[in-house]
């Protein structure tokens, strides 16, 4: 793993303050350690290079989950979901219509576009009644490599059975069903035999509804903490800062654990 670190903005004449990103090159045979301490793959390039982030990471734990809802269903109809492909095919289906309708619902800002890019490691997973005709949203997801196992055949594919986890990168629907369709994606993890099911980076009161699982976990930046107490205050105060005077009276994380 090779370490980058962007150092994007610093103060030093009236505060004592740096912002830097720390990022990674990640070769496949090192995916799995590279999950194990916090990094995740960008969904954009750069330089034309994939590159791994570090955050406050979350992820269930598949070994201790439960699913939330006894039944899936939206409008009395069976929610059911297929995996494809990450490819042009997903652009006739209809998803970026999908995508920009539930960014308009949610007064989101469309700077970020799932469909730009997509590698072999991304894949769609569609949630739909009755037929495939019926798409009612989906979410793009990324696969990581176990270790051991990462290397391809002769086509360049790599076998279901090695992928060491999955991860939501962003999940839009026409209706709001958001937790029914992150409970089904974590059945679905589980049933295609990951330990983990990753979720991205959980920061500000939006992010707190990632803890409301059961085998939820997050990246403290040294280890892996199931305190959901401690995730949803870290939450709450990340949406009370709105100024660097009040990022810099922030106290270490480790002094608060």
């Amino acid at each position: 793993m090779k370490l980058i670190f962007d150092h994007t903005l610093g103060k030093q004449q009236d505060t004592d303050l740096v912002f830097c990103k720390p990022l990674a090159e990640v070769p496949h045979d090192e995916e799995n350690e590279a999950l194990e301490t916090g990094w995740l793959a960008l969904d954009e390039p750069m330089n034309g290079e994939e590159l791994f982030y570090q955050s406050r990471s979350t992820r269930i734990n598949l070994e201790g989950w439960e699913p939330r809802f006894k039944e899936w269903k939206v409008e009395d109809e069976d929610l059911r979901l297929k995996e494809i492909e990450a490819n042009e095919m997903v652009k006739l289906l209809g998803l970026p219509k999908i995508y920009k309708d539930y960014m308009k619902r949610k007064g989101f800002k469309q700077e970020y576009n799932p469909f730009t890019h997509m590698s072999r490691r991304d894949a769609f997973i569609l949630f739909y009644t009755k037929t495939m005709t019926n798409i009612v949203g989906f979410t793009k997801i990324k696969k990581y490599m176990y270790q051991e196992d990462a290397f391809a055949d002769d086509d360049g594919d790599f076998d279901e059975a090695m992928w060491a986890g999955y991860e939501s990168v962003i999940h839009c629907n026409k209706l709001p069903i958001s937790q029914i369709t992150l409970d089904m994606e974590i059945k679905w993890a589980k049933d295609h035999d990951a330990q983990y099911y990753y979720m991205g980076s959980g920061y500000e009161k939006s992010s707190i509804y990632k803890s409301h699982w059961s085998g939820f976990e997050w990246w403290t930046g040294s280890t892996w903490s199931r305190s959901k107490k401690l995730y949803q205050k870290l939450c709450r105060s990340d949406s009370r800062v709105t100024t660097l005077q009040d990022v810099a009276k922030i106290p270490s994380l480790l002094f608060r654990t």
